[in-house]
């Protein structure tokens, strides 16, 4: 893009191809497309300024430590500051994250950079904005138009975001929080802007591009299962975000919204590598000193991915992709259902 070639002409994807399958996709398999919107190109850029090795070291090493950080962050908060507690957190999440972590570093994925910026947006968010001092006022609207722009980049690769960045606009026009708003259009309106600078309109390229699946189905999850059970599947968790969003529209319940829309992203958007379902961490990113069911229910559903050893090797991916928001969905209904001491404006 830099020398104002386009990401997805025929002669750039043949040449991805080249570089990392050797040649043509096998029927079937996965293509290697750039299937990114242009814009990313911004966040890539400045490590192609750098030695390959150590733009390689420097990114793979960033993921790393901000994957760590927000274990970290999410055991303390579940742990409620307790040193026992949080000790335990920080060990089963090591595990539960270590399956899809291992591959999603080591590949330089950006749905790590997606889900940090997820989760940096809904902690921005959850701070209370106070009633009076200037100060206090300003750094409320310097927080929430930064929860805008994080929750732009965490559209970088608009696969399982995409539900819960659509929740989060949602609850901003219904709470009135302009400044959120503003920063969200502000930040994909400059990238926008850079990225069609570079190379023009790359929208009609970019939606041919997605329309060439390779002979991979879209809705990955929802192939795997035969009617009609595949929409019944489809059924769950789409209700849970209809009845999530009339619930937040009557209590105003933001924590419990959110959580549902992240969850009905990771049920039906998951992409054919084991990575993207790192994102059931953020369901209960708002929990707070969790305890009994809620606490039972989550452990569950971190260390479920191990339990694919009981399974033979062609059925693991399936099982995980289909298993794994189940179990999630048990932990969110526990967490709003069971739990004690959530409020209605949230968990936090």
């Amino acid at each position: 893009m830099l020398a104002r070639q386009s990401p997805y002409s025929t002669a750039t994807t043949h040449l991805i191809q080249a570089v990392l399958l050797g040649g043509p996709p096998e029927a079937g398999g996965d293509p290697m497309l750039f299937v990114y919107p242009a814009w990313v190109f911004l966040v890539i850029a400045p490590w192609a300024l750098l030695p390959l090795k150590w733009a390689v070291a420097l990114w793979t090493g960033s993921l790393l430590f901000g994957m760590m950080h927000l274990i970290g962050t999410l055991a303390f908060r579940w742990g409620g500051g307790r040193t026992g507690r949080t000790s335990i957190w920080a060990v089963v999440l090591v595990l539960g994250s270590l399956p899809f972590m291992s591959i999603a570093v080591t590949k330089g994925q950006l749905s790590l950079l997606s889900l940090g910026a997820l989760f940096l947006a809904i902690r921005l968010i959850s701070i209370p904005v106070p009633d009076h001092s200037k100060t206090k006022l300003a750094n409320a609207i310097w927080r929430e138009t930064m929860a805008g722009i994080f929750l732009a980049f965490s559209i970088l690769k608009p696969t399982l975001t995409l539900p819960a960045m659509a929740g989060i606009l949602i609850w901003a026009i219904i709470e009135r929080r302009g400044y959120t708003i503003a920063g969200f259009a502000a930040c994909i309106g400059a990238l926008s802007l850079a990225s069609w600078f570079a190379i023009g309109n790359w929208i009609p390229d970019y939606m041919q591009v997605l329309s060439n699946t390779g002979g991979a189905p879209v809705l990955w999850s929802l192939a795997l299962v035969a009617w009609p059970w595949n929409a019944c599947y489809a059924g769950v968790f789409i209700g849970t975000g209809v009845y999530a969003l009339i619930v937040f529209i009557r209590t105003r319940n933001r924590a419990q919204w959110f959580s549902a829309a992240i969850l009905v992203g990771l049920a039906l958007f998951p992409m054919r590598w084991i990575y993207d379902l790192l994102l059931g961490l953020l369901v209960p990113a708002e929990a707070k000193q969790v305890g009994g069911l809620p606490a039972a229910s989550i452990g569950i559903a971190l260390l479920a991915p191990w339990g694919l050893a009981l399974f033979p090797e062609p059925q693991r991916w399936p099982a995980l992709v289909i298993g794994l928001p189940l179990a999630w969905a048990l932990a969110w209904f526990a967490l709003f259902h069971y739990a004690r001491g959530i409020s209605k404006q949230g968990m936090s």
